[in-house]
Protein backbone atom coordinates (compact mmCIF):
# COMPACT_ATOMS: atom_id res chain seq x y z
CA UNK A 1 0.00 0.00 0.00
CA UNK A 2 2.46 2.83 1.00
CA UNK A 3 4.65 1.49 -2.25
CA UNK A 4 1.79 2.11 -4.67
CA UNK A 5 1.13 5.53 -2.59
CA UNK A 6 4.99 6.97 -3.46
CA UNK A 7 4.43 5.85 -6.59
CA UNK A 8 1.32 7.65 -6.83
CA UNK A 9 3.50 10.55 -5.63
CA UNK A 10 6.60 10.61 -7.93
CA UNK A 11 3.87 9.92 -10.95
CA UNK A 12 2.28 12.90 -9.70
CA UNK A 13 5.47 15.11 -9.12
CA UNK A 14 6.92 13.77 -12.35
CA UNK A 15 3.59 14.86 -14.27
CA UNK A 16 3.77 18.05 -13.22
CA UNK A 17 7.49 18.51 -13.42
CA UNK A 18 6.67 17.54 -17.15
CA UNK A 19 4.37 20.14 -17.48
CA UNK A 20 6.04 22.84 -15.63
CA UNK A 21 9.07 22.13 -18.03
CA UNK A 22 6.88 22.69 -21.21
CA UNK A 23 5.86 25.74 -19.58
CA UNK A 24 8.78 27.02 -18.97
CA UNK A 25 9.84 27.33 -22.68
CA UNK A 26 6.78 29.80 -23.13
CA UNK A 27 7.43 33.15 -23.89
CA UNK A 28 5.80 36.06 -21.68
CA UNK A 29 4.87 39.27 -23.02
CA UNK A 30 7.02 42.37 -21.25
CA UNK A 31 5.51 46.01 -21.24
CA UNK A 32 6.72 48.99 -20.33
CA UNK A 33 5.34 52.62 -19.79
CA UNK A 34 6.19 56.30 -18.27
CA UNK A 35 3.81 58.53 -17.15
CA UNK A 36 6.32 61.75 -18.98
CA UNK A 37 9.20 61.73 -21.45
CA UNK A 38 10.34 65.23 -19.91
CA UNK A 39 12.25 65.65 -16.95
CA UNK A 40 14.40 67.74 -14.72
CA UNK A 41 17.26 66.66 -13.45
CA UNK A 42 16.15 65.28 -9.57
CA UNK A 43 12.29 64.98 -11.14
CA UNK A 44 10.62 62.40 -10.57
CA UNK A 45 8.80 60.28 -13.06
CA UNK A 46 7.34 56.84 -12.61
CA UNK A 47 8.09 53.42 -14.80
CA UNK A 48 5.23 50.56 -15.04
CA UNK A 49 5.63 47.39 -16.45
CA UNK A 50 3.69 44.23 -16.24
CA UNK A 51 4.63 40.60 -17.04
CA UNK A 52 1.83 38.91 -18.49
CA UNK A 53 1.27 35.01 -18.83
CA UNK A 54 -0.91 34.68 -22.36
CA UNK A 55 -1.78 30.75 -21.92
CA UNK A 56 -3.90 28.07 -20.18
CA UNK A 57 -1.17 26.51 -17.36
CA UNK A 58 0.37 28.70 -15.13
CA UNK A 59 4.03 29.46 -14.10
CA UNK A 60 4.96 28.40 -10.59
CA UNK A 61 8.23 30.78 -10.46
CA UNK A 62 9.02 34.27 -12.60
CA UNK A 63 12.13 36.08 -11.45
CA UNK A 64 11.90 39.65 -12.77
CA UNK A 65 14.71 42.16 -12.57
CA UNK A 66 15.18 45.53 -13.75
CA UNK A 67 18.82 46.57 -13.99
CA UNK A 68 19.36 50.04 -14.43
CA UNK A 69 22.32 52.40 -15.17
CA UNK A 70 24.28 54.88 -13.17
CA UNK A 71 22.82 58.05 -14.55
CA UNK A 72 19.03 56.00 -12.36
CA UNK A 73 18.38 56.74 -9.16
CA UNK A 74 15.32 54.41 -7.64
CA UNK A 75 12.65 57.33 -5.45
CA UNK A 76 10.90 54.28 -3.63
CA UNK A 77 10.83 54.36 0.33
CA UNK A 78 12.35 52.58 2.79
CA UNK A 79 10.58 49.47 2.65
CA UNK A 80 10.04 48.72 -0.74
CA UNK A 81 13.89 49.47 -1.21
CA UNK A 82 15.11 47.03 1.32
CA UNK A 83 13.05 44.01 -0.34
CA UNK A 84 13.51 44.98 -3.86
CA UNK A 85 16.22 47.09 -4.69
CA UNK A 86 20.12 46.55 -4.64
CA UNK A 87 22.83 49.50 -5.60
CA UNK A 88 25.83 48.07 -7.11
CA UNK A 89 29.16 49.92 -8.52
CA UNK A 90 27.65 49.55 -11.95
CA UNK A 91 23.91 50.64 -11.52
CA UNK A 92 21.12 49.24 -9.79
CA UNK A 93 18.54 46.05 -10.12
CA UNK A 94 15.01 46.07 -8.79
CA UNK A 95 14.22 42.10 -8.51
CA UNK A 96 10.94 40.68 -8.00
CA UNK A 97 9.96 37.25 -8.04
CA UNK A 98 5.95 36.11 -8.21
CA UNK A 99 3.67 33.09 -9.19
CA UNK A 100 1.76 33.86 -12.16
CA UNK A 101 -1.48 32.33 -13.06
CA UNK A 102 -2.81 31.43 -16.22
CA UNK A 103 -4.07 34.37 -18.49
CA UNK A 104 -2.45 36.62 -15.95
CA UNK A 105 -0.49 39.32 -15.80
CA UNK A 106 2.21 41.05 -12.62
CA UNK A 107 2.38 44.82 -12.69
CA UNK A 108 4.69 47.17 -10.88
CA UNK A 109 5.42 50.80 -10.92
CA UNK A 110 8.99 52.07 -10.12
CA UNK A 111 9.63 56.28 -9.22
CA UNK A 112 12.83 57.09 -10.32
CA UNK A 113 14.61 60.28 -10.84
CA UNK A 114 17.78 61.24 -13.64
CA UNK A 115 21.05 62.42 -13.06
CA UNK A 116 22.02 64.59 -15.72
CA UNK A 117 20.70 66.02 -19.23
CA UNK A 118 20.33 64.15 -22.13
CA UNK A 119 18.23 61.30 -23.97
CA UNK A 120 17.81 57.94 -21.48
CA UNK A 121 17.82 54.68 -22.24
CA UNK A 122 16.59 53.69 -18.58
CA UNK A 123 18.46 50.02 -19.02
CA UNK A 124 17.55 46.09 -19.63
CA UNK A 125 15.35 43.34 -18.19
CA UNK A 126 15.86 40.20 -17.06
CA UNK A 127 13.22 37.24 -16.69
CA UNK A 128 14.31 33.69 -15.37
CA UNK A 129 11.18 31.11 -14.92
CA UNK A 130 11.63 27.50 -13.02
CA UNK A 131 10.56 24.15 -13.54
CA UNK A 132 8.24 22.65 -10.48
CA UNK A 133 11.68 21.02 -9.25
CA UNK A 134 13.78 23.66 -10.08
CA UNK A 135 16.17 21.79 -12.30
CA UNK A 136 15.92 23.52 -15.91
CA UNK A 137 15.69 27.31 -15.15
CA UNK A 138 15.31 29.35 -18.46
CA UNK A 139 16.98 32.94 -18.51
CA UNK A 140 16.03 35.53 -20.92
CA UNK A 141 16.38 39.05 -21.46
CA UNK A 142 15.45 42.67 -23.32
CA UNK A 143 15.99 46.66 -23.34
CA UNK A 144 13.60 48.59 -21.01
CA UNK A 145 12.24 50.16 -24.46
CA UNK A 146 10.76 53.52 -23.21
CA UNK A 147 13.44 56.49 -23.35
CA UNK A 148 12.91 59.40 -21.34
CA UNK A 149 14.84 63.11 -22.14
CA UNK A 150 15.89 64.67 -19.11
CA UNK A 151 16.60 69.06 -19.80
CA UNK A 152 19.39 71.36 -18.17
CA UNK A 153 18.73 72.69 -14.70
CA UNK A 154 17.54 75.70 -14.17
CA UNK A 155 20.44 78.27 -14.07
CA UNK A 156 21.33 80.82 -10.80
CA UNK A 157 20.49 84.15 -12.86
CA UNK A 158 17.80 85.71 -10.77
CA UNK A 159 15.30 88.15 -11.95
CA UNK A 160 16.46 89.14 -15.78
CA UNK A 161 15.79 92.38 -16.77
CA UNK A 162 13.74 91.72 -19.79
CA UNK A 163 10.34 90.41 -17.74
CA UNK A 164 8.74 94.22 -17.36
CA UNK A 165 8.79 97.43 -18.53
CA UNK A 166 7.79 98.97 -21.90
CA UNK A 167 8.27 95.65 -23.19
CA UNK A 168 6.11 93.28 -20.98
CA UNK A 169 3.22 95.81 -21.28
CA UNK A 170 2.94 95.56 -24.54
CA UNK A 171 3.01 91.76 -25.04
CA UNK A 172 0.16 91.73 -22.23
CA UNK A 173 -2.10 94.12 -24.47
CA UNK A 174 -0.83 91.91 -27.26
CA UNK A 175 -2.02 88.35 -25.56
CA UNK A 176 -5.00 89.99 -24.58
CA UNK A 177 -6.54 90.95 -27.95
CA UNK A 178 -5.04 90.88 -31.09
CA UNK A 179 -5.21 94.10 -34.20
CA UNK A 180 -7.51 92.53 -36.59
CA UNK A 181 -5.69 95.01 -39.32
CA UNK A 182 -2.76 92.57 -38.72
CA UNK A 183 -4.23 89.76 -39.73
CA UNK A 184 -1.96 88.08 -42.95
CA UNK A 185 -3.50 84.30 -44.03
CA UNK A 186 -3.47 81.07 -42.64
CA UNK A 187 -1.42 78.00 -41.79
CA UNK A 188 -1.45 75.01 -40.41
CA UNK A 189 -1.38 74.02 -36.40
CA UNK A 190 2.24 73.07 -35.32
CA UNK A 191 1.17 72.25 -31.98
CA UNK A 192 3.36 75.41 -30.58
CA UNK A 193 0.64 78.40 -31.69
CA UNK A 194 -1.90 79.49 -28.36
CA UNK A 195 -5.11 78.13 -28.62
CA UNK A 196 -7.11 81.16 -29.14
CA UNK A 197 -4.91 81.37 -32.76
CA UNK A 198 -6.92 78.16 -34.44
CA UNK A 199 -9.56 79.38 -36.84
CA UNK A 200 -12.64 76.76 -36.42
CA UNK A 201 -13.91 77.81 -40.05
CA UNK A 202 -10.80 77.05 -41.57
CA UNK A 203 -10.20 73.76 -39.85
CA UNK A 204 -13.38 72.36 -41.04
CA UNK A 205 -12.69 73.51 -44.64
CA UNK A 206 -9.53 72.08 -44.69
CA UNK A 207 -10.11 69.08 -42.35
CA UNK A 208 -7.04 69.97 -40.17
CA UNK A 209 -5.85 72.61 -37.66
CA UNK A 210 -5.34 75.58 -38.78
CA UNK A 211 -4.25 78.70 -36.98
CA UNK A 212 -4.33 82.58 -38.05
CA UNK A 213 -1.14 84.66 -38.94
CA UNK A 214 -0.50 88.05 -37.85
CA UNK A 215 1.77 90.37 -38.59
CA UNK A 216 3.97 91.31 -35.40
CA UNK A 217 6.27 93.47 -36.47
CA UNK A 218 5.16 96.86 -34.77
CA UNK A 219 4.96 94.20 -31.91
CA UNK A 220 7.08 93.61 -29.16
CA UNK A 221 8.81 90.17 -29.42
CA UNK A 222 11.82 88.47 -27.69
CA UNK A 223 14.52 87.01 -30.02
CA UNK A 224 17.12 84.66 -28.51
CA UNK A 225 20.42 84.54 -30.01
CA UNK A 226 22.34 81.13 -28.49
CA UNK A 227 26.03 81.01 -29.93
CA UNK A 228 27.06 77.30 -29.66
CA UNK A 229 30.53 76.84 -31.70
CA UNK A 230 32.42 76.91 -29.23
CA UNK A 231 35.23 74.38 -27.45
CA UNK A 232 34.17 75.22 -24.16
CA UNK A 233 31.78 72.69 -23.62
CA UNK A 234 30.98 73.51 -19.12
CA UNK A 235 30.59 77.08 -20.44
CA UNK A 236 27.85 75.51 -22.95
CA UNK A 237 25.93 73.74 -20.72
CA UNK A 238 25.51 76.64 -18.65
CA UNK A 239 24.83 78.48 -21.99
CA UNK A 240 21.76 75.83 -22.21
CA UNK A 241 20.84 76.32 -18.61
CA UNK A 242 20.39 79.71 -19.29
CA UNK A 243 18.67 79.35 -22.18
CA UNK A 244 15.59 77.58 -20.15
CA UNK A 245 16.40 80.09 -17.59
CA UNK A 246 15.53 83.12 -20.43
CA UNK A 247 12.67 81.23 -21.76
CA UNK A 248 10.34 80.35 -18.36
CA UNK A 249 10.80 83.90 -17.19
CA UNK A 250 8.91 85.15 -20.61
CA UNK A 251 6.41 82.31 -20.28
CA UNK A 252 5.83 83.80 -17.01
CA UNK A 253 5.42 87.41 -18.63
CA UNK A 254 3.67 86.45 -21.37
CA UNK A 255 6.61 87.20 -23.70
CA UNK A 256 6.18 85.77 -26.83
CA UNK A 257 9.82 84.64 -28.13
CA UNK A 258 11.85 82.52 -30.47
CA UNK A 259 15.23 81.00 -30.77
CA UNK A 260 17.99 81.38 -33.63
CA UNK A 261 20.97 79.11 -32.65
CA UNK A 262 24.07 78.20 -34.83
CA UNK A 263 24.03 74.41 -33.34
CA UNK A 264 21.99 71.52 -32.23
CA UNK A 265 19.25 73.40 -30.16
CA UNK A 266 18.41 74.16 -33.91
CA UNK A 267 15.65 77.63 -34.30
CA UNK A 268 12.40 78.17 -32.53
CA UNK A 269 9.70 80.39 -34.35
CA UNK A 270 7.84 82.82 -32.34
CA UNK A 271 5.29 81.59 -29.96
CA UNK A 272 4.29 80.75 -26.11
CA UNK A 273 3.17 78.37 -24.29
CA UNK A 274 3.52 74.95 -22.53
CA UNK A 275 3.88 72.80 -26.59
CA UNK A 276 6.20 75.89 -27.49
CA UNK A 277 8.45 76.05 -24.19
CA UNK A 278 8.00 71.89 -24.18
CA UNK A 279 9.25 71.58 -26.94
CA UNK A 280 12.46 73.69 -26.30
CA UNK A 281 13.19 72.07 -23.28
CA UNK A 282 13.32 68.97 -25.35
CA UNK A 283 15.79 70.52 -27.68
CA UNK A 284 17.90 71.61 -24.76
CA UNK A 285 17.88 68.02 -23.14
CA UNK A 286 18.71 66.22 -26.26
CA UNK A 287 21.57 68.87 -27.31
CA UNK A 288 24.88 67.30 -27.87
CA UNK A 289 26.31 70.59 -27.66
CA UNK A 290 27.35 70.49 -31.24
CA UNK A 291 28.13 74.14 -33.49
CA UNK A 292 27.38 73.82 -36.96
CA UNK A 293 28.35 77.50 -38.11
CA UNK A 294 30.29 80.25 -36.80
CA UNK A 295 28.62 82.79 -34.49
CA UNK A 296 28.84 85.50 -37.10
CA UNK A 297 26.82 83.61 -39.72
CA UNK A 298 24.20 83.73 -37.17
CA UNK A 299 24.64 87.09 -36.45
CA UNK A 300 24.38 87.66 -40.13
CA UNK A 301 21.28 85.29 -40.14
CA UNK A 302 19.57 87.28 -37.75
CA UNK A 303 20.34 90.97 -39.58
CA UNK A 304 18.87 89.73 -42.56
CA UNK A 305 15.73 88.72 -41.44
CA UNK A 306 15.42 91.59 -38.50
CA UNK A 307 12.35 93.33 -37.42
CA UNK A 308 11.37 96.44 -36.16
CA UNK A 309 10.11 96.30 -32.33
CA UNK A 310 11.98 92.66 -31.49
CA UNK A 311 14.31 92.73 -28.52
CA UNK A 312 17.38 90.85 -28.68
CA UNK A 313 19.51 88.64 -25.92
CA UNK A 314 22.28 87.07 -27.07
CA UNK A 315 23.67 84.22 -25.10
CA UNK A 316 27.57 83.58 -25.70
CA UNK A 317 30.02 81.07 -24.05
CA UNK A 318 32.30 83.69 -24.16
CA UNK A 319 32.87 87.31 -25.26
CA UNK A 320 35.86 88.43 -26.30
CA UNK A 321 37.12 91.02 -29.14
CA UNK A 322 35.90 89.18 -32.15
CA UNK A 323 32.20 88.10 -30.08
CA UNK A 324 31.90 91.87 -28.89
CA UNK A 325 32.22 93.07 -32.62
CA UNK A 326 29.63 91.21 -33.95
CA UNK A 327 26.90 92.14 -31.12
CA UNK A 328 27.67 95.88 -31.73
CA UNK A 329 27.34 95.02 -35.15
CA UNK A 330 24.23 93.15 -34.80
CA UNK A 331 23.08 96.42 -31.90
CA UNK A 332 23.56 98.63 -35.06
CA UNK A 333 21.42 97.07 -36.80
CA UNK A 334 18.00 96.88 -34.53
CA UNK A 335 16.17 98.92 -32.89
CA UNK A 336 18.13 98.64 -29.30
CA UNK A 337 21.36 97.11 -28.07
CA UNK A 338 21.11 93.30 -27.42
CA UNK A 339 21.07 92.17 -23.87
CA UNK A 340 24.55 89.76 -23.72
CA UNK A 341 24.24 86.99 -21.49
CA UNK A 342 27.83 84.87 -20.55
CA UNK A 343 27.68 82.38 -18.23
CA UNK A 344 30.04 81.58 -15.47
CA UNK A 345 31.36 78.60 -13.23
CA UNK A 346 29.42 80.47 -9.75
CA UNK A 347 26.33 79.72 -11.71
CA UNK A 348 25.51 83.40 -12.33
CA UNK A 349 25.17 85.24 -15.80
CA UNK A 350 26.87 88.55 -16.11
CA UNK A 351 24.87 91.02 -18.39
Amino acid sequence: MVTTVLFLIVIIVLAIEGISVWGNKRKLQVEFDLDTTLVEPGETATLYYSVRNPYRLPLLFVGFTLYLGNDVTVCEDKEYSRVHVSVYDAGTSVKHHFYLPAHSQFSGKLRFSLNGRGMHDLGQYFLETGDFLGLFPIMGNGRIYKRIVCTSQKYGAGELAISGGEMGEVSVRRFIMDDPTMFLGYREYTGREPMKQISWKQTAKAGRLMVRVNDYTSDRVVTILVNMYSSLRPQLENCLKLVRTVCEQLEEAKIPYELMTNGDLLSVHEGMGREHLFYILRRIGISRLAGFTSFGSLIDRCVRRRRSNSRYIVITPAAGPEENALIDYLGSHVDSRPIVMIPNETGEAAQ
